[in-house]
């Protein structure tokens, strides 16, 4: 028999219960040893919290369990698997699939009824016991900082936090911080700033890469100049001193800055592009968005793949691919025009894009599990709380609205997949398509540019372009080497809805 022995604790649990690792496992090892193990392996996770399933030692765990290497699991109690009702009878049925027994040391489990009831009210009282914890933390982190104190690990670039010592500068760090404010009052973009924090190698908190809305936040963030917010957006906020980095009147030109640059990015002329949204490039993969970009010597309007460094770790094509969006509306309009004009060829488009009924089953399949394991949730919380041992207080209640809010939401979209499951376009629809799309294509190229993009939207699902343009002029409404494939939305009743709308 090889027996798993697994152990947690958290930060949490070492500094109010004493829990220790080894204590742990070495009475794991003596259970494993009485329940007569050939081999036992230990899986450990010091530090991480019962609240997530992202913990090394029990993925490790998991991981062998699927592979049908472990025949038992040997730890102290079920809050060690974790403190959330849904995790532990997630992980007990994983558990239980591989044929795995589950010993617990401090805790008598029983596969009958009873049992299961009794370690799902256990669940349940451990789960209101941490939301109640994490309450009393929140209001005593909230008074810390009311009485000028650092509430929680301190974490800002430019910083360094040490419980004992407090708040410090980040020589190396504040360097950048001052580096970013001074260039960009000398009116260089965020953009510009990080590009060149990246072409430099500058590190981040986390060693990560720069992104222009980082900047932006640093640029923004009082702290700088000796003011962290805490609960800025709360009803009464606190605000605690720390080590000042920048001077306030070059944080306050800042601000300047950016309140203008705000003002005059309202005042520009917006230009439409009537497919935002759903262009994709399937050479590079990634969303085409709407550009003012210079175009074979003037400025047109194009979509691209292109993103900016500062924005995005995925350039998108190299050499960055531009298509004419004159000429992309125009074909893809013209395509809306003849499908309103012969419905018939709108139904052949649908049947082909839907869904197939293994899709929809397995989908409809994973929902209902989650609303099983959401009711059973809900009405083992309201059995605890009859037999008296919780209180039906503020924290129950609102766990009780979120369950029954979950409930509802999933109710709802399986309602949805099982219409679209069964759904059937009728000759009446049809009917309605041809009597509302003659209609409608009077006067279709007058309309306004909102009429048109609800129209749009409401016929096409996505749009996917490969390849690039060939040539140096192309008349409008001509891509010369590129490829678009439009797929149609078979929500079939939008369509109808929207071209009776775009009629008046």
């Amino acid at each position: 028999m090889r027996v798993a022995v697994y152990a947690r604790v958290s930060t949490e649990d070492q500094a109010q219960h004493g829990y220790s690792i080894n204590e742990q496992i070495q009475s794991g090892i003596q259970r494993a040893n009485e329940l007569g193990a050939i081999e036992i392996v230990k899986f450990i996770d010091e530090g991480y919290s019962g609240a997530t399933l992202e913990r090394p030692g029990l993925s490790d765990l998991r991981n062998e369990v699927s592979q049908g290497l472990i025949d038992a699991v040997v730890l102290r109690d079920p809050d060690r698997l974790s403190r959330k009702l849904s995790y532990q009878l997630l992980l007990t049925e994983e558990f239980e699939k591989g044929d795995v027994k589950l010993e617990f040391l401090d805790f008598t489990w029983e596969d009958t009824p009873e049992g299961r009831l009794f370690y799902s009210m256990k669940g349940a009282i451990a789960e209101y016991e941490r939301d109640k914890i994490k309450e009393r933390m929140i209001r005593g982190k909230n008074q810390k900082a009311r009485q000028g104190g650092v509430p929680m690990n301190f974490s800002l670039y430019g910083y360094d936090y040490e419980p004992r010592t407090g708040i410090k500068i980040n020589p190396d760090e504040a360097e950048v911080v001052k580096y970013i404010f001074e260039r960009f009052t000398a009116y260089y973009s965020p953009a510009a700033i990080t590009i060149e924090l990246n072409e430099r190698g500058v590190p981040t908190k986390k060693n990560t890469y720069w992104y222009r809305q980082v900047v932006r936040q640093i640029l923004m963030n009082p702290a700088y100049k000796g003011e962290w917010h805490y609960l800025k957006n709360h009803e009464n906020p606190i605000i605690i001193p720390v080590p000042q980095i920048v001077e306030t009147t070059t944080w306050e030109k800042a601000q300047e800055i950016l309140a203008e640059s705000r003002r005059l990015w309202a005042k520009r002329g917006k230009q439409q592009y009537l497919l935002s949204g759903l262009i994709t490039c399937t050479d590079c993969g990634t969303p085409m968005g709407g550009v003012h970009a210079n175009y074979w010597g003037r400025k047109v309007r194009c979509y691209t793949c292109r993103k900016s460094k500062s924005t995005n770790r995925i350039p998108g094509c190299e050499p960055a691919k531009y298509i004419n969006a004159e000429s992309l509306e125009l074909i893809v309009w013209e395509e809306i025009k003849e499908v309103l004009s012969n419905p018939d060829k709108l139904l052949i488009e649908i049947n082909q894009s839907l869904p197939s009924n293994n899709n929809y089953k397995n989908e409809i399949k994973r929902l209902e599990k989650q609303l099983t394991e959401t009711e059973r949730g809900r009405a083992q919380l309201l059995d605890v709380i009859s037999l008296g041992l919780a209180e039906l207080d503020a924290g129950t209640k609102n766990k009780l609205y979120q369950l029954k809010q979950r409930k509802e939401s999933l109710e709802k979209r399986i309602g949805e997949i099982k219409k679209e499951a069964n759904l059937s376009i009728s000759g009446n629809d049809i009917k309605k398509l041809k009597k509302l799309g003659k209609q409608v294509l009077e006067n279709i190229d007058e309309l306004e540019f909102e009429d048109k993009k609800r129209i749009v939207r409401s016929l096409v699902a996505q749009v996917n372009i490969s390849g690039r343009i060939h040539g140096t002029y192309h008349e409008p409404g001509d891509l010369p080497g590129v490829n678009i494939k439009i797929t149609f939305n078979h929500r079939i009743a939008d369509s109808i809805r929207v071209l009776a709308e775009a009629r008046y």
